[in-house]
């Protein structure tokens, strides 16, 4: 039965979810985990926030075969994508990184200015913004979109002038706006914490919500019986490369290593306003009318 053993599945687009994993890690660790990268769709935060909802969904289907106790959604940008076409049906409980990242940035900003970092589609949704201002009503938020990011992280190149760069870049606006918190809102972006503390200096607090998420995730295993910390991955791109770029980035060593094609099943639904329900009747009537 789903649920009965401590296991974890997350979900993300590449290596961003190892932030996730590390601090679920340093929680609970024996915990088991199934963790899957959509490295065969990175990134994420250039596509439309109804196809990510759909290559989410696929994903939180195909967890189904594992039985997860909680199903880590580490990706902001599925994060978005389902808050605004739905959640998909799942035995399992989700955590995600929304929420836990706007609730410690007006914890940490004496200010009320709070700058988040994230991809254009996570940005674009309006997602932190929302939920900072639900929690204080009069922040003042500045919101960076950084497209730039994931790919420097998912190359290996988290330690490059070229990062910093990139970073330094996308920092201008937090500094022009007086930000004293700051959400890294993609959990790439983690990677690149020393790059931000450089840009932004020692008086801005970098909010990273893979701590909370983490903590919201322990919270929904079972007590008992002890995980054996198994960490099994699957991948839906080149699975050896993906290995040895989280390998450099100090990921726990792998039990199990799998490459895993998802295809579009009719059980994929999304939850709320059935999102992939209409997206197939489309294509359905497309192919019809081509006919």
């Amino acid at each position: 039965m789903s649920g009965s053993a401590r296991r974890a599945a997350i979900l993300d687009s590449g290596l961003g979810g190892l932030t996730v994993l590390g601090a679920l890690r340093a929680l609970a660790p024996d915990v088991d985990v199934v963790y899957f990268a959509d490295t065969a769709n990175v990134p994420y935060g250039d596509r439309t926030l109804d196809d990510v909802a759909r290559l989410g969904a696929r994903i939180v289907e195909h967890f189904a075969a594992h039985e997860p106790a909680v199903i880590v959604v580490a990706s902001g940008t599925t994060c978005a994508a389902f808050d605004i076409c739905g959640w998909p049906r799942s035995r399992a409980p989700f955590a995600g990184v929304i929420d836990a990242g706007a609730r410690d940035s007006v914890s940490a900003s004496a200010s009320g200015a709070i700058g988040v970092i994230a991809t254009r589609g996570t940005i674009d949704s309006g997602c932190f913004e929302r939920a900072i201002v639900e929690r204080k009503r009069d922040a003042r938020v500045t919101n960076v979109a950084a497209p730039a990011l994931v790919p420097i992280v998912e190359a290996g190149e988290s330690g490059s002038e070229r990062a910093q760069a990139a970073v330094n870049a996308a920092c201008r606006p937090f500094i022009e706006a007086r930000c004293d918190a700051v959400i890294l809102g993609c959990t790439h972006f983690p990677h690149l914490r020393k790059w931000f503390a450089a840009a932004l200096g020692p008086g801005v607090r970098l909010i990273d919500p893979a701590d909370a998420c983490a903590a919201a995730a322990v919270a929904l295993l079972p007590a008992s019986p002890q995980g054996s910390g198994r960490f099994v991955c699957e991948v839906s791109g080149d699975a050896s490369s993906f290995a040895s770029h989280a390998r450099a980035l100090g990921a726990p060593c792998l039990d199990a290593l799998a490459h895993v094609e998802l295809r579009a099943t009719k059980s994929a639904h999304a939850a709320g306003n059935g999102l992939l329900q209409q997206m197939e009747k489309a294509e359905e009537d497309q192919r019809g009318g081509d006919r």
